[in-house]
């Protein structure tokens, strides 16, 4: 990649740096042993502690099911993928060593994820230099989301390391016009996009900067060779998916056909800018992947009038999502705005499992651990700082971009922004290096940047109307209920309904576990009583009828 504008950088980038010497590899080595101590012991503490180790919810009980189905023979499955593929045909290779087992995804997530730390070393060192990689490598062995993601069954564990590799194979390929390398660049790219589509937008803004200044400046037919190069990898990788999807369901459709229904998510009438079931739906009815797909097909089909194709489904809820953004683009500016605000916001955007909650199970999610409040002030100074870097930044930029396209478009969720992290804590390791530097040297641009800090730290913590933790509450209880210990099942319900008293589902559970424990029947009588009116002033009449069978059958007895 041409130097071209990097001589006015504000950061000494490193050519033709010194190999590592013996303390860089031992100190990379200890990191990456912090990392795996770390996560060992987190996975140690939530098997002991945490009720969903054993019974997942949600997506991770998707992906285990679909992984265990994958496993025991059925390799095409039905109908277009309902998520991006590669997870769970992964993990089924695992289940068919190890069975459907829940420790050892786990086990495989901390292996992996320790050598986060090593992949943003390898990556940083010849951009940034050697502090900066040393620091972001440190930084990356104790970000808390890391840790705690890798107790879950969730894409982002194979897409933080995954992305970071498309980004190490970007920056070399832009180095080069060897055809082998953006060939596998465009593979790397295409697995990642069957873990989550929204990578696929990665490949055209690498052509378009290797196009600008990219190998072979002026030779625009070797640049037409790389640039097919890239496009083959890209289609060998997905190429299995489309036809599959093509043969099983007869219809056309690239990696998943869910683009449809979560942009109409994060673009409606009732969009908070984060993952919210739209009031034409009961929030009950849609908690899992599978019911919620179920939900939105036969809305379109009852609107429709006809059986539609996974295709026809999307494309009916993409163009209702546009239709509400071109009547109200006032409230669409606003709501972008916002989605900007959540996307910087310190604060863990959740909608499987809530970090805070989970800390009680484990003691080392109750560290002192990094955080993204501290990354993303430091990150967006370090991104003004190396501006004039551009092109030897591209790789780097282009994931950002994708992820903060992907957030606009859609909606923002923890687990969405957090495979593009690790690039964030080299920016931030880059801004903290220079800081330091500029703070020695008495340089005078040391006391604007510091202003600058301080303003992005005001912008990340914005206090925002974050998810509430009703429903994180309410899971946990459906977990201890499961396991038949309902009296820390009533607990949490109640910790539910305390923060939204009109939260149905929790009051169906809390009646449910209230009569099974066998202590509270005047309490659950008073329950069930509640959820009738609820479900009649709501006009659900599944709950109603479930809370007059309930007490007719106390009050009888």
């Amino acid at each position: 990649m041409q130097a071209g504008s990097e001589a006015g950088s504000l950061l000494p980038f490193d050519r033709g740096l010194a190999r590592p010497d013996q303390r860089e590899w031992l100190a990379v080595a200890g990191f990456w042993y912090g990392a795996v101590m770390l996560r060992f012991l987190h996975l140690l503490e939530i098997r002991a502690n945490d009720p969903f180790f054993f019974a997942p919810s949600v997506d991770p009980l998707f992906y285990h099911k679909w992984a265990s189905r994958i496993a025991s023979g059925d390799w095409l499955g039905q109908g277009v993928f309902l998520q991006g593929p590669l997870y769970p045909y992964l993990l089924s290779l695992l289940y068919s060593v190890t069975g459907p087992n829940l420790f050892w995804p786990r086990f495989a997530n901390a292996i992996l994820g320790s050598f986060v730390c090593v992949l943003v070393w390898w990556i940083a060192r010849p951009i940034f230099g050697r502090r900066v990689a040393l620091l972001a490598s440190a930084i990356s062995a104790v970000y808390g989301m890391f840790i705690f993601y890798g107790g879950s069954l969730l894409i982002a564990n194979l897409l933080i390391p995954l992305n970071l590799v498309v980004v190490g194979l970007a920056l070399r390929a832009m180095d080069t016009d060897r055809p082998g390398r953006w060939l596998l660049l465009g593979a790397v790219i295409g697995l990642s996009a069957l873990g989550r589509p929204d990578m696929l937008l990665y490949a055209p803004l690498i052509l378009i900067g290797m196009y600008v200044f990219g190998p072979a400046p002026g030779d625009f037919v070797r640049r037409g060779l790389l640039a097919a190069c890239l496009l083959g990898g890209l289609v060998l990788a997905l190429a299995p998916s489309a036809l599959r999807n093509f043969v099983v369901a007869g219809d056309p459709v690239l990696v998943s056909a869910s683009a449809g229904m979560n942009f109409y998510n994060g673009n409606n009438p009732d969009a908070n800018a984060t993952h919210n079931v739209p009031r034409i739906f009961d929030r009950s009815m849609a908690d899992h992947p599978s019911e919620q797909n179920a939900i939105y097909r036969a809305y379109a089909e009852e609107r429709l009038g006809r059986p539609l194709q996974a295709s026809e489904v999307s494309s009916f809820w993409l163009e209702k999502g546009l239709h509400w953004v071109f009547e109200n683009p006032g409230s669409w500016l606003r709501l972008l705005a916002l989605k900007c605000l959540y996307l910087l916001n310190a604060d863990e955007v959740w909608n499987n499992r809530s970090y805070e909650v989970t800390r009680q199970f484990s003691w080392v999610l109750r560290l002192p651990l990094v955080g993204f409040g501290f990354v993303a002030p430091l990150a967006l100074l370090g991104l003004v700082l190396t501006a004039r870097s551009y092109r030897r930044l591209l790789p780097f930029h282009a994931l950002l971009v994708v992820t903060v396209a992907t957030s606009l478009v859609f909606f923002v969720l923890s687990r969405y922004r957090v495979p593009a992290v690790p690039v964030l804590i080299m920016f931030a390791s880059a801004a903290l290096i220079w800081l330091y530097d500029a703070m020695l040297a008495r340089r005078r641009e040391f006391y604007p940047a510091l202003v600058a800090l301080v303003l992005f730290v005001f912008v990340s913590k914005v206090e925002l109307p974050i998810r509430d933790l009703s429903v994180a509450y309410y899971n946990l209880g459906n977990r201890y209920r499961l396991a038949q210990d309902h009296e820390k099942a009533i607990e949490q319900y109640r910790k539910s309904l305390a923060i939204n008293g009109d939260y149905i589902s929790a009051h169906n559970n809390l009646a449910i576990s209230l009569e099974m424990s066998g202590r509270h029947r005047a309490e659950a009588i008073d329950a069930w009583r509640h959820l009738g009116e609820i479900g009649r002033r709501r006009g659900l009449k599944q709950y109603v009828d479930r809370a007059e069978r309930r007490l007719k059958a106390l009050e009888g007895f």
